[in-house]
């Protein structure tokens, strides 16, 4: 992915729904947007993006095309837009930009498609929130930059005994914190939760409840201190929830006939070397926060040839696993291809989660419980306890294990 590219125009239309001017330069305000623009002030579509290079290739068909006749406020160039999940942030100079929107819907030919004969931005369009302003013009550089690391570790004076001894001394502790989701308008769940990676777990949530079946179901989303605001283009059912208001140690997420709405079972299409599955616990142990204050857990996210994909951590295992299954969603990774493994105890609503998601192999270092073995056979997934050192039970479906 090219994550760095510059800015090739900068355009603005005093309305909504009309083609714009390049003017050159202009002024990102925070929570606003481009200074001037009809979409100033506009919900979470602030400010929209558009490649050059579609641009140019529209002009081949339409050659009277210019810069903003998309309606697009930034053109940019070399930077590869297509490659944006949402929640990722871009910068440019002081300007700080998350993107909301991919895409849009039209429900009628506007007056853009009818000045240009088709418009691109539906298909192809990006559309951010300004989290800081600054000035922005032509040619300067706009870059994606990492999603910065929740603020979850804490330094306190403590005393510390050892034996007969004691002194003080300085620890690092894990801060808990509370996120809300509101889908659709309307709140849907609070999580204790460990800082950082919202949106993942945001989407995650919604995927392993199959609220969602993949990225494209998703019209946009809003991350604000403590609270993440997704829109779905389509509204389903899903698996419904026993509590709004879960735990850190939740562990009774989902009602007693959430199996039903599962579907058939998961079909046993490839299988993995059993140090597959070790690796993905040994990776566990590398997850940062946990080797910092020994207070989260860990969740391992890897592909069925065995490479390593994503690995996050959470004060709840159960909102692990969201962020796990969240991310594969924005990143667009097939969860039917994945393997899952995680610090914490295998209980029944945990492999309801997996079986949500659509993931057919769940293992842990930690032991299983019946019921969770029990539903893992039926759902079609490989359950799999206590993988240390090369040893590990497998509960159900071993024929994903292959063996000498």
């Amino acid at each position: 992915m090219t994550s760095r590219g510059i800015i090739r125009a900068v355009c603005t239309a005093p309305k909504k729904g009309i083609q714009k001017k390049d003017i050159g330069k202009g002024l990102l305000i925070s929570g606003k947007g481009l200074e001037g623009d009809g979409h100033f002030g506009f919900a979470h579509r602030q400010v929209s993006l558009l490649d050059a290079s579609e641009i140019e290739r529209m002009k081949k068909i339409i050659p009277s095309l210019f810069y903003g006749a998309f309606a697009e406020n930034l053109v940019t160039e070399g930077i590869d837009l297509k490659a944006l999940v949402l929640g990722d942030m871009l910068r440019i100079g002081k300007a700080l930009l998350r993107v909301t929107q991919i895409g849009k819907e039209c429900h009628s030919r506007c007056a853009i498609y009818e000045a240009a004969g088709d418009c691109i931005m539906p298909r192809l369009g990006i559309f951010c929130e300004v989290l800081s302003g600054g000035p922005v013009q032509t040619g300067d550089t706009i870059e994606i930059v990492p999603e910065p690391s929740g603020d979850c570790i804490v330094r306190r004076k403590i005393l510390r005994i050892n034996g007969g001894t004691a002194s003080a001394e300085e620890d690092r502790m894990l801060r808990e914190s509370r996120v809300t989701l509101v889908l659709d308008g309307e709140k849907q769940v609070t999580a204790a939760y460990t800082p950082g990676e919202e949106r993942y777990w945001a989407v995650g949530h919604l995927k392993c409840r199959r609220l969602i079946s993949d990225r494209n179901d998703i019209a946009s989303m809003e991350i604000a201190p403590g609270t993440v605001s997704i829109n779905r283009k389509a509204v389903t059912p899903g698996l419904p929830l026993l509590n709004r208001i879960l735990s850190s140690s939740a562990s009774a997420i989902l009602t007693g006939n959430a199996e039903k709405r599962l579907g058939d079972p998961i079909p046993a299409e490839w299988t993995i070397a059993p140090s597959i599955l070790q690796d993905g616990a040994d990776w566990l142990a590398e997850a940062p926060v946990f080797r910092a204050t020994g207070g989260t857990h860990a969740a391992a996210l890897l592909h069925k040839s065995g490479r390593r994909l994503f690995l996050t951590e959470d004060i709840g295992r159960h909102n692990a696993v969201d962020k796990a299954a969240g991310w594969a969603v924005l990143h667009n990774i097939p969860l039917s291809e994945t393997i899952l493994i995680i610090s914490g105890r295998l209980p029944e609503d945990m492999v309801i989660k997996a079986a949500g998601a659509g993931i057919p192999v769940l293992g842990s270092i930690s032991a299983a419980m019946a019921e969770g073995a029990e539903l893992a056979s039926r759902q079609g997934i490989t359950l799999a306890g206590f993988i240390r050192n090369g040893r590990m039970n497998v509960y159900s479906v071993p024929e994903r294990i292959a063996r000498k």
